[in-house]
């Protein structure tokens, strides 16, 4: 399948100069994509041309029932987390199963940055289990990785403190790049309709560490007047946040 010609022909007559018109087009490929391309790394080796020419983020599909099927009905497995044990993943036979499969299916395919969500409260996910995410890198992932952390260790850096109420949140503006999809635009400011405690919902993260201690989960309106929920560090520098009182003395500033 030609990507190439087939994406000039989606995006024709879209003004890619412009944020907006990026968005468009990028839907016009994504709708196309769901539409007519089956399976999962067709899928994505489309959207991954289309993120590649529109300049855009990538979002993948991580549906593997085509390949792998779905979890059995009696397939469990739950994942806890204490600082003394550290992670602890439990499962029964079907679980486990499923999980090797899954995890051969990863591996067969070799795509990077491929992976498979496990969320809170949808199976294989047992009672009170913490999401997991599994990720499929090549060996340079993992080189990059010990420079950073070698890097991190010499510097010594730590992560500012806000000292914030996140009740007190009434807005928030993002200052880096937001995936197409989440129809949001960079350095805008959104209304806050609510903050929560993380629960392992199937939300989009920008993460700044592993833990969830300053991570709090927002309920924000996108570009398109949807409501939905998106996850932030409380300390994320990349994310400024408003209180009401902030807000309150900029509409005082003459």
């Amino acid at each position: 399948m030609d990507y190439a010609k087939i994406i000039e022909e989606l995006i024709a007559g879209y003004d890619l100069s412009t944020r907006d018109g990026r968005s468009e087009a990028y839907t016009k490929c994504e709708d196309y994509a769901f539409e007519n391309i089956r399976g999962r790394r067709a899928f994505n080796d489309f959207m991954r041309a289309v993120s590649d020419r529109l300049g855009t983020l990538p979002v993948r599909l991580d549906d593997f029932s085509e390949e792998v099927g779905e979890p059995s009905e009696n397939a469990k497995l739950h994942l806890s987390y204490t600082p003394r044990t550290g992670p602890v993943l439990t499962g029964n036979a079907e679980g486990l199963e499923y999980l090797a499969a899954l995890r051969n299916e990863l591996a067969r395919e070799r795509v990077e940055h491929d992976h498979a969500h496990f969320w809170t409260n949808e199976p294989p996910l047992y009672g009170r289990s913490q999401p997991l995410v599994i990720y499929h890198e090549p060996d340079t992932w993992f080189e990059r990785l010990k420079e950073k952390e070698e890097r991190e260790k010499q510097n010594s850096e730590t992560i500012a403190h806000r000292d914030i109420d996140p009740v007190e949140i009434a807005a928030l503006c993002i200052l880096t790049e937001i995936p197409v999809k989440m129809r949001m635009t960079p350095r805008r400011p959104y209304r806050v309709l609510g903050v929560s405690e993380y629960q392992g919902e199937g939300i989009w993260e920008k993460r700044l560490r592993d833990s969830n201690e300053r991570f709090r989960v927002f309920t924000l309106v996108n570009d398109e007047g949807v409501e939905g929920k998106f996850g932030f560090d409380l300390d994320d520098p990349e994310v400024l946040f408003f209180t009401r009182q902030d807000l309150e003395n900029l509409l005082k500033i003459d």
